[in-house]
């Protein structure tokens, strides 16, 4: 027995000198503290709630979600349908909702085609005023045997709902700050001159052979406005470029065998600018006059498949001078 004793003796010193004298601590770590539980986001649950309830009354109307886009640091979403298999022969359309979060409310529309514009920068929201308003774009393209031209359709987000804009720009996409003062001017259609009705295929959706001229509006604080003394030295700019094209038109050969969509463009701008800059009205259709001295809309005929003869300078001429512009007050 007393070997024994000896080799547990050695055993317990062998173990005591490899441990550093001792045996080593344990260290037992706190328990983890718990993390208070947060509460609902009442807003996140109010949008949940609204988006599946849009859901599901469309889809018992007979759409099929394609797509549901979340507008970012918003409790929103945009959902794009489309009709289900029974009722597409009959309808041939899409369908978009715009679904927040509070009150149930959705804002819809239905056209042949939906799509959702983006700004330059890839975002969903647009600032059409200037003041930090936030808006989405929708462009509507009616379809029967063919497409038509799109249309948009505003929709306001305040807070986290959604609600049609009752101010809208002609175009919200044709926007630019260029007078740099934070407020957007946005392009429109000012005025046009039709030349003749044509084939679809010919002129496009437009069907028709025509010459636009550009303006601009831009919120007041009130409304969109295109009467602002603001866009006066805009338009100042637009005119300088008018002139310097028309040096260029007049100066064109071939008259007599082009259809001169270009000459009547400038000379319509010409025309407008230099109204709009408050020039008389006689002296800016001299202006209009001496652009379109030797050319005729007889070749469009030839150019162009026309539905009925062209209209010639002086027509398009008393319409030019019948057009009502914005007055820059």
């Amino acid at each position: 027995m007393k070997w024994l004793f000896a080799v547990g003796a050695l055993a317990t010193l062998g173990c005591a000198r490899a441990g550093g004298g001792g045996a080593a601590p344990v260290t037992v770590a706190p328990p983890a503290a718990v993390q208070p539980r947060r509460p609902p986001d009442p807003l996140e649950a109010s949008f949940r709630d609204n988006l599946a309830r849009a859901r599901a009354d469309a889809e018992r109307a007979g759409w099929l979600v394609r797509e549901v886009t979340p507008i970012p640091e918003h409790h929103a979403a945009l959902v794009v349908y489309d009709p289900s298999p029974e009722t597409a022969p009959a309808t041939r359309v899409a369908r978009l909702e715009a679904v927040g979060a509070g009150p149930y409310q959705v804002v819809s529309s239905e056209s042949g085609m939906v799509d959702v514009v983006k700004t330059r920068t890839g975002a969903l929201l647009w600032d059409l005023r200037g003041d930090g308003s936030k808006a989405v774009v929708i462009h509507l393209t009616p379809c029967g045997a063919n497409c038509g031209v799109a249309k948009p359709l505003v929709i306001e987000l305040t807070g986290h709902a959604f609600k049609a804009a009752a101010q809208a720009p002609e175009c919200p996409t044709c926007l630019d700050d260029r007078d740099h003062d934070g407020v957007p001017e946005l392009e429109l259609r000012l005025a046009a001159l039709t030349i003749a009705p044509c084939s679809r295929a010919s002129c496009g959706p437009s069907s028709a052979l025509l010459v636009e001229v550009r303006g601009l509006e831009r919120w007041d604080g009130q409304r969109y406005s295109r009467e602002l003394p603001v866009l006066r030295p805009l338009y100042a700019e637009r005119r300088r470029q008018a002139e310097r094209d028309a040096e260029s038109v007049k100066k064109a050969l071939g008259k007599s065998r082009i259809c001169p969509l270009n000459a009547l463009g400038v000379a319509a701008r010409l025309y407008v600018y230099s109204r709009l800059g408050g020039e008389s009205q006689a002296d800016a259709l001299a202006r209009a006059d001496r652009v379109m001295r030797g050319w005729d809309t007889g070749p469009c005929s030839t150019e162009y498949d026309l539905l009925a003869p062209p209209k010639r300078w002086p027509a398009l001429r008393s319409e030019l001078e019948a057009l009502p512009l914005p007055a820059l007050k």
